[in-house]
C-alpha cells in the first residue's frame, strides 16, 4: 500500500496539530509534496491528482503537478519574486509599463508586526500598496490607516517561506521581503482592471478580466483574440461601470502577454489596463495552488460547465503541444 493510500485526511484533521507538524517537518520534495498538496486537493475535487496526459485531467491536475515538482528555472523564480520580476518582464517585453518600486524591505531586519508597521508610515495615506515579494496574495492598501489585522497578516506571511504552506515550490527559499509600490492609475475614481491570461506554449488563450478586484469584485472569462465571452451560459451579467478597452488597447495587452509567456509552456500573466499603457502586474505559474475554480455566476467552488470549459480549452492546446 502507498503512502498516498494510507493517508487520507479528513476535513477537521487538516486543522489539527498533528498534520500542522508533519507538513511542517515534511522534507521539500516531490514525494511529500504530492502527499501534502495532493490531501488539499483531493478534499477540493474528492480524488487524488491525475497525470497531466491523462485524458480526464484538468488544468487543476496540470497546476499540481508543476507546483510539487523542486524543478524550477532561474529565469521563473525571477519572475515569481516580485522584487526581481520587473526587471525579467521588461526585458522580454521592453514595452510594458512597470508599476514604480518605492521600497523594499528585507524580512531579516523586521523585528515584529509593530516594527513593520513604523517602517511603512512614511507610505501610509499614499497611493501605494505593500505585499510580500516572495509570495501570492498579503497585499495591502496604503492609502488609508492600516488596521493591525491587515499588519499582522501581511508581517505573517512575509515572515514565512511560502513554499511550505502549499509546496508551491518555485517559491521556495526566496529571500523574504515586503515591496511596497506606486498604484497604477485607471480612471479618476477606480482602480485599473486586471487582465489575467492564459497562456499555453506561449500563446494567450484565455482572459479572465478581474473589475474592481479589491471593492464589489466581478471576473468573467473571455476567448483571445476575439473577447467574446468564453462560456456565454457562465451566468455573469457585467456591472454598470464595466467596459472592455477599446482593439488598441486588447491588441497592446495581448501582444504584452504573448512575449511574456513566451519562454513557457503554462504560465497566467497578469497585466494592468492603466491610463496612460499596459502595466506588469505578475506571472503566475501556479495559480490558486491548483485549487481554482473558474468564476461563473453558479459559484466559484466547485466545477462547473464554465470551469470544464475553461479547463478543457487550456487542456486540449496543452496535450496537442506534448
Amino acid at each position: 500500500m502507498t503512502a498516498q493510500a494510507t493517508i487520507r485526511m479528513k476535513d477537521s484533521d487538516l486543522s489539527s496539530a498533528g498534520w500542522h507538524e508533519f507538513t511542517c517537518a515534511a522534507p521539500m520534495e516531490r514525494a511529500f509534496n504530492h502527499l501534502i498538496a495532493g490531501t488539499y486537493f483531493e478534499q477540493k475535487f474528492e480524488r487524488w491528482p491525475l497525470p497531466p496526459l491523462d485524458s480526464a485531467a484538468l488544468i487543476n491536475d496540470l497546476i499540481f503537478s508543476r507546483m510539487i515538482d523542486p524543478r524550477w528555472s532561474p529565469l521563473q523564480r525571477a519572475l515569481v519574486d516580485k522584487s526581481t520580476a520587473k526587471t525579467e518582464a521588461q526585458r522580454l517585453c521592453p514595452s510594458l509599463r512597470l508599476p514604480e518600486t518605492l521600497a523594499v524591505i528585507p524580512m531579516e531586519s523586521v523585528r515584529s508586526a509593530d516594527h513593520l508597521h513604523g517602517l511603512l508610515q512614511p507610505f501610509i495615506g499614499t497611493d501605494a500598496i505593500a505585499k510580500p515579494s516572495h509570495a501570492s496574495g498579503g497585499t495591502v492598501f496604503l492609502t488609508g490607516d492600516l488596521a493591525p489585522a491587515d499588519i499582522h497578516v501581511l508581517h505573517e506571511l512575509a515572515a514565512i517561506d511560502y513554499a511550505t504552506i502549499m509546496r508551491e515550490m518555485q517559491y521556495w527559499r526566496l529571500p523574504r521581503k515586503v515591496i511596497v509600490e506606486a498604484l497604477v492609475r485607471a480612471a479618476a475614481t477606480t482602480r485599473p482592471n486586471d487582465f489575467k491570461f492564459h497562456c499555453i506554449d506561449g500563446e494567450p488563450l484565455l482572459c479572465q478580466v478581474d473589475h474592481s478586484r479589491f471593492g464589489d469584485a466581478w471576473s468573467r472569462l473571455y476567448r483571445v483574440p476575439s473577447f467574446e465571452p468564453m462560456y456565454p451560459g457562465d451566468g455573469l451579467v457585467p456591472p454598470d461601470d464595466y467596459r472592455l478597452p477599446d482593439r488598441d488597447r486588447l491588441a497592446a495587452l495581448i501582444a504584452a502577454a504573448r512575449a511574456l509567456a513566451a519562454p513557457f509552456d503554462f504560465v497566467r500573466v497578469d497585466l494592468y489596463d492603466g491610463i496612460d499603457g499596459v502595466y506588469f502586474g505578475e506571472a503566475t505559474f501556479t495559480p490558486a495552488a491548483s485549487l481554482g475554480i473558474a468564476p461563473s455566476a453558479a459559484g466559484c467552488h466547485r466545477v462547473t460547465a464554465t470551469h470544464r470549459e475553461y479547463s478543457d480549452t487550456l487542456m486540449t492546446a496543452f496535450r496537442s503541444g506534448r
